[in-house]
């Protein structure tokens, strides 16, 4: 699929079949919302035609009226959570497919590839939570109202149906050009969120190499950068809402103007000459600032769609990605696991991660590899996952080719990075995936740690990448899934950084005893490691220094 704006459009487009029972759900239930609606404003116009016309005050219509204003909202608020639904499960899915495949891409980091999922996320979920039921809505609202006013009065229904026609218009108009602003702010967001990113994490060589006012001058540049991006995005927002809030003010007006004039008695109305009927006349003032409600909220929207086709056309080749073809059989028995000569850049990078790197790795036991941050041992962890490729010298598994070797060391190895990932679903859904947790006698007594904070316990809902768990219960959770789901490889990249004594305490013995049965690499700074590892491999800038 091409990065073109129609199939971007047409790539969001078909997501939404993936939801499309909440959304049927939400459209009739906002179509009763509408109809109370309806009805609230006849009684009230009723009630209000009855007192100032023939000075009686009728309660039980003041009653009706607020019975089905109450239905109204209510309707509206169930209407809401279906709509809210349908986003999580469709940003849900995305997210599934796109996490994995940054996590094999030799093009994107650790860091990089969590900013990625983070801002492809808050893109998307307005769009399909907000943006799609409010166009929906909007269609189905004023299409209720157009037959209702035009029965009653077609020159009240001809100014709403043109309004109708000019406002969409006009905000196409606008939206062409702030796609093109909402592409330019996510690629900045990205790109300097890791700079800044990068020199957080190395703020104490920054100091100690007293090269803090250069780096805060850099960092000031990028930043201005950023905010005039973000400017410009929101005059866009700005701009679209004054043109709707000066369209929606002159139709109210020649509605109003309209019923006035045929109330005097001045414009052809269907009572002309007998005096306009005031209570029809009031229902359709009331009706009219209603129709443009729905509308009003798909415009304030419509830039979710621009931030929306961005990052489709970000991720669309992502998700397009060549996938190579499965082994055979890739339960072959780990027999041999060597690096030899292993020279590693990433592309379009000159500096040399890894240099000559000469391995012959247990199959079993624990492996430990230690070096400064920047030393290479992430990407070293990384080739060992099969995420990425190596190109210059060789990665073997049981002797054979480099191309089978990535492809085995995918299938058969379990991978904990140092920001775990989170699914958006319940606590059990991270666990256990597609399993229930009742198929298990067992689970690792550690989650009980977390089930003990959890009030909801398994049911626990999760999104926004775990922020509701701790970086320690995230780490636990992704220990876990590795014990539930045993592979002959468990790799893991400091898996205790910055976690409280307690959790290290956990986490230490539970990866002791996983190599006691099985190949686990580790990186870490964990200085209780040295003390029980098998294999101690240390790397400074790239280069092998020992390997004891």
């Amino acid at each position: 699929m091409s990065s073109n704006p129609e199939s971007a459009s047409s790539w969001l487009g078909k997501k939404i079949i993936e939801a499309k029972g909440a959304y049927i759900s939400a459209s009739i239930l906002t179509v009763l919302s509408a109809g109370c609606f309806v009805i609230f404003g006849w009684y009230l116009a009723v009630f209000a035609a009855s007192w100032l016309i023939d000075g009686k005050i009728l309660p039980s219509t003041l009653l009706y009226s607020s019975i089905f204003l109450t239905g109204r909202y209510i309707f509206a608020h169930f209407a809401s959570q279906f709509n809210y639904k349908a986003g999580n499960i469709i940003v849900s899915r995305i997210k599934k497919k796109l996490y994995p495949i940054l996590l094999n891409s030799s093009k994107y980091d650790s860091v990089s590839s969590t900013l990625l999922v983070t801002r492809v996320s808050d893109d998307l979920k307005p769009f399909y939570a907000f943006f799609i039921p409010y166009a929906i809505a909007s269609i189905l609202v004023s299409v209720l109202l157009l037959i209702i006013c035009f029965w009653m009065e077609k020159w009240v229904g001809l100014a709403l149906l043109v309004s109708l026609i000019i406002i969409p218009m006009q905000m196409i108009i606008i939206g062409i050009g702030a796609e093109a602003l909402h592409k330019k702010h996510i690629n900045l967001f990205l790109k300097y969120s890791a700079v800044f990113y990068n020199r957080l994490q190395t703020i104490a060589e920054i100091v100690n190499l007293d090269n803090f006012k250069p780096q805060y001058r850099f960092l000031s540049e990028k930043s201005k950068e950023l905010n005039k991006a973000t400017i410009n995005v929101m005059r866009v927002a700005i701009l679209s809402s004054a043109v709707l809030e000066f369209c929606v003010t002159i139709c109210i007006a020649v509605v109003a103007v309209y019923l006035g004039m045929s109330l005097l008695g001045i414009m052809t109305g269907p009572s002309y000459g007998n005096g306009y009927d005031f209570h029809t006349a009031l229902f359709l003032l009331i009706l009219a600032p209603y129709f443009f409600f729905y509308l009003r909220k798909f415009v304030s929207a419509y830039h979710d769609r621009n931030k929306a086709l961005a990052s489709a056309k970000l991720i669309i080749p992502i998700l397009n990605e060549h996938v190579e073809a499965p082994l055979a059989d890739n339960r072959e028995e780990l027999k041999s696991f060597n690096v030899t000569g292993l020279n590693f850049s990433y592309p379009d990078s000159p500096v040399r991660v890894l240099h000559d790197i000469n391995l012959e790795l247990p199959l079993k036991g624990l492996v430990l590899v230690k070096g400064i941050s920047g030393s290479g041992k992430s990407t070293l962890l990384r080739i060992c996952t099969g995420s990425l490729s190596v190109e210059n010298g060789f990665v073997s598994v049981n002797q054979k080719d480099n191309e089978w070797s990535q492809q085995w060391l995918k299938a058969n190895s379990s991978y904990m990075n140092q920001f775990p990932f989170i699914f958006d679903g319940t606590l059990q859904y991270n666990v256990f995936l597609e399993k229930d947790a009742s198929s298990y006698n067992q689970y690792p007594d550690f989650l009980n740690k977390i089930l003990a904070k959890k009030e909801d316990g398994w049911q626990t809902e999760l999104s926004h990448n775990g922020k509701q768990l701790s970086g320690g219960e995230r780490q636990l959770v992704t220990l876990a899934r590795m014990i539930l789901y045993p592979k002959p490889i468990a790799i893991l990249d400091e898996p205790t950084a910055n976690l409280d004594t307690d959790t290290v305490e956990v986490i230490l013995p539970e990866i002791i005893k996983l190599a006691k049965e099985k190949l686990v690499i580790v990186a870490s700074h964990e200085k209780m490691f040295d003390t029980v590892a098998d294999t101690i491999i240390n790397l400074n800038w790239g280069e092998q220094m020992n390997h004891e």
